[in-house]
């Protein structure tokens, strides 16, 4: 379903919808432990909105990982969004951090929105999805504190399956994997591909 967003969001979100088309918008609740929730209350402190990056190469998609990840997790990229930011401003901020490549935006494919609770507790986090894509040629993270170490392209048809491995990922790492695993189902709905059973939020 495309409906509108059911928050003001960041600067520049309407227009984002008019020039890139409207989203699909999902809701996604996690129940952590009081420690997980502590982790997330400190993410959200940094950031409140996060831009997800679709970027398009000959091979399929761009993912990535970093050097502290657990082996072969592999997810989107993706980056916080400024206090005051323009969306589409901080869609290719982080695409030149992440990558190296100045990008063209494409489409606004989703936004989720996540809440993450321990009893009454809660944070929330909100992600934008957008697909760009980019010049030709090698892809190195300008920002050393990210610690990205490889990328890797996959087919569309391949993000279900990127999104049970983060689901699958060892307890410590959990919670985090169901929430990075959202964004992989909600490209494959928004980009065409048939429907899965498992391929919701």
């Amino acid at each position: 379903m495309t409906i509108l967003p059911s928050v003001q969001g960041p600067r520049g979100l309407h227009q984002a919808i008019g020039r890139y088309g409207h989203p699909r918008e999902w809701q996604c609740a996690y129940r952590v432990s009081g420690d997980e929730l502590d982790y997330w209350r400190l993410v959200v402190a940094k950031r409140s909105a996060e831009v997800v990056l679709v970027l398009s190469r000959p091979g399929g998609v761009v993912l990535h990982t970093k050097a502290f990840y657990p082996a072969g997790a592999y997810r989107l990229l993706t980056g916080g969004v400024r206090p005051e930011e323009d969306l589409a401003l901080a869609v290719q901020r982080e695409a030149q951090e992440e990558t190296g490549l100045n990008v063209t935006i494409d489409g606004f494919l989703g936004i989720i929105h996540h809440r993450f609770a321990h009893g009454e507790d809660v944070a929330l986090l909100t992600s934008y999805v957008f697909s760009v894509h980019g010049p030709a040629g090698p892809l190195r993270s300008l920002d050393e504190e990210e610690r990205i170490t490889a990328y890797r392209e996959v087919p569309v048809e391949a993000l279900p399956e990127v999104a049970r491995h983060l689901r699958a990922l060892p307890p410590d790492w959990a919670d985090w994997g169901r929430f990075r695993a959202v964004a992989h189902c909600l490209v494959y709905q928004a980009l065409g591909a048939p429907r899965m059973a498992d391929a919701g939020p």
